[in-house]
């Protein structure tokens, strides 16, 4: 059966490690393997979800720091409870953008309850809710890329229904097309109250969904797991060394096969050593495992290399070659943060325009998340190394540097201990910085 790896179901378990990942339903049978022993493989795999670990690396880094609001207490009001399930709005801006990492796009309605009030005091709040791309039916755009209409599929009392947005009204029907139409209204809003937040800019600016951010990392980590498992299937199939014993004609085979020949710590072998040569153990070649395990190292370097994280990676890099990768990470993460401020931008419009308000509010988003910081600390360590400060200078130095690559989040006794290091001159970051800034030369 083909594997479907461009659909939004395998992007979904690449991160989760479900679905095929858990079953061994992902993986590809080699054209020479049994049956039985492909089950045997499937049911051993064990997916290494680097995935799930790059895509927390940069959300964590996108939510570090609360983005910045100034936009009344009426919007403050509703982000303590942004969906009206008692989730605030940085928590589900958060959780949607990792699906849109994942997918692309999410896609998120600004709606109000239906409520029977004498004042817009008394009133529900709007709320906000996600719809994932599998979710979108059916949409039009005007020539700006504006969209006209937006059909959403949802699950009501098990049966399938379709909500349909537009810029006067909604309906909700039992088709698509919204003839059997089983409730509508009309919202006044002059505009479609969907906003779609994105991972990456679309490759069209009109287009309402963007290329998966993760897409090239998943289909690294499917290939990873793949040879994992075949590793695996190796190391199993050759674990144990074969026994080879000479026998003297085939009358004396038959009689060991009858007696069934064991062999362990509490007993021993007799042979003649003129009737035929000494018993010994033959072990396979090593050379498949190595060039799995090589090939399998290298395909890790090439995940963070994707990421932009090839100083998580842990593969040395001179100092110019890591103050790029950490431009590439910045430039990555400020667009996230951009697309997330466009589109909470437009969510603080919708839950204004549902109120009878207009937005006039300030919203802003972290762009600079400490990693210029550390690439400029590395040239000043290595202008530091090249000038040959003093050896307490240095070392302070040192020190400051690795709290700063380190982050907040690194256990004061890690921090401590890597300090005592560097007081002992063992410290790998220097040594890494100083052959950076020797390899650069004058």
């Amino acid at each position: 059966m083909a594997i479907a790896r461009n659909s939004d179901q395998f992007l979904l378990d690449a991160y989760t490690g479900q679905g095929g990942f858990i079953t061994g339903a992902y993986l590809v049978q080699h054209h020479s393997e049994s049956s039985e022993a492909f089950a045997r493989r499937q049911a051993l795999a064990v997916y290494p979800n680097f995935v799930r670990k790059i895509v927390d690396v940069y959300l964590g880094l996108l939510w570090r720091q609360a983005p910045s609001r100034d936009a009344g207490e009426a919007y403050a009001a509703f982000a303590v409870n942004a969906d009206g399930a008692g989730h605030n709005l940085d928590y589900l801006l958060a959780s949607y953008q990792r699906l849109a990492m994942l997918l692309g796009t999410v896609y998120v309605i600004v709606d109000k309850p239906i409520t029977p009030s004498a004042t817009r005091a008394d009133e529900k709040p709007p709320y906000i809710a996600h719809r994932l791309p599998a979710h979108l039916v059916r949409s039009s755009v005007d020539s700006s890329g504006v969209w006209f209409s937006v059909t959403f599929s949802e699950m009501s009392d098990g049966a399938a229904v379709y909500r349909t947005f537009t810029r006067t009204g909604w309906v909700l029907s039992e088709d698509a097309a919204g003839t059997r139409i089983i409730a509508q209204g009309e919202h006044g809003l002059g505009r479609v109250p969907v906003v779609a937040l994105h991972s990456a800019y679309p490759i069209n600016p009109t287009d309402k969904r963007a290329m998966s951010w993760v897409f090239d990392l998943v289909q690294l980590n499917w290939s990873l797991y793949n040879m994992e498992s075949g590793l695996n299937a190796l190391f199993r199939d050759q674990e144990f060394s074969v026994f080879a014993m000479p026998v003297s004609d085939g009358t004396e085979r038959e009689r060991l096969q009858q007696e069934g020949l064991v062999l362990g710590t509490q007993n021993g072998l007799l042979y003649d050593p003129a009737n035929g040569g000494e018993p010994k153990f033959i072990a396979p070649p090593d050379g498949p495992v190595k060039q799995h395990m090589e090939k399998n190292a290298a395909t890790v370097q090439d995940l963070y290399r994707i990421a932009n994280l090839e100083f998580v990676g842990g593969v040395q890099q001179s100092g110019v070659a890591l103050s790029f990768h950490f431009q590439e990470a910045n430039s990555a993460l400020s667009t996230m943060a951009d697309l997330c401020e466009q589109a909470e931008r437009e969510i603080a419009q919708l839950v204004h325009a549902w109120q009878g308000q207009v937005f006039e509010g300030h919203i802003a988003y972290p762009r600079d998340f400490n990693l210029t910081d550390v690439a400029q600390a590395l040239t000043l360590a290595m202008d530091a190394v090249s000038l040959s400060l003093s050896p307490r200078f240095d070392r302070e130095l040192k020190k400051r540097l690795v709290k700063q690559i380190l982050g907040s989040d690194t256990a004061p006794d890690v921090l401590a201990a890597i300090d005592a290091e560097i007081d002992a001159d063992g410290d790998v970051y220097g040594d890494r910085v100083a052959q950076a800034a020797g390899s650069a030369g004058p």
